[in-house]
């Protein structure tokens, strides 16, 4: 099993796209996706013989980073890829010089919340009624970890 990273390239965006609408309840539009892997963001793709098994998207501001998307493709979900990921996100945002690191991760999301506390991310704040969901609203939970 070869396994490597890579940067979402434009042979990778469209593939990388469809994992977005498939993880998201509300996704972007191929426009902001497209906008959001060009600078100044930077995004980073886990391929496994060449297939793509998750990405993340970040944006970087000043001496912070914040994890826009992360999203591991549904069939091999549960395997360790979204820590696998998550560790490689904040190895790249140590070697940018980042100190703090953000992200918003819905509260019904226990998964990922637990592998987010895992990798020593805390709760910061909780934003009521942030994300459209088949019902009405959830509340986001604003996570923050110190790398500096």
């Amino acid at each position: 099993m070869d396994l490597e990273f890579s940067a979402v390239t434009s042979d990778l965006n469209q593939t990388c796209f469809d994992l977005h609408v498939q993880g998201q309840f509300s996704p972007w539009s191929k426009r902001i996706f497209d906008d959001c892997i060009t600078p100044p963001y930077f995004a980073n793709c886990l391929l496994i013989d060449e297939q793509v098994m998750g990405y993340y998207i970040a944006m970087p501001v000043l001496d912070e980073v914040t994890l826009m998307d992360i999203v591991v493709d549904r069939k091999f979900q549960g395997k360790g890829y979204g820590k696998r990921l998550l560790e490689h996100f904040i190895k790249a945002c140590s070697s940018k010089n980042a100190v703090q690191l953000w992200l918003e991760v819905r509260e019904s999301n226990k998964a990922a919340i637990y592998l987010y506390e895992q990798q020593g991310f805390v709760l910061i704040e909780q934003r009521k009624n942030y994300y459209p969901t088949a019902s009405g609203k959830e509340d986001a939970l604003i996570m923050g970890l110190y790398i500096g």
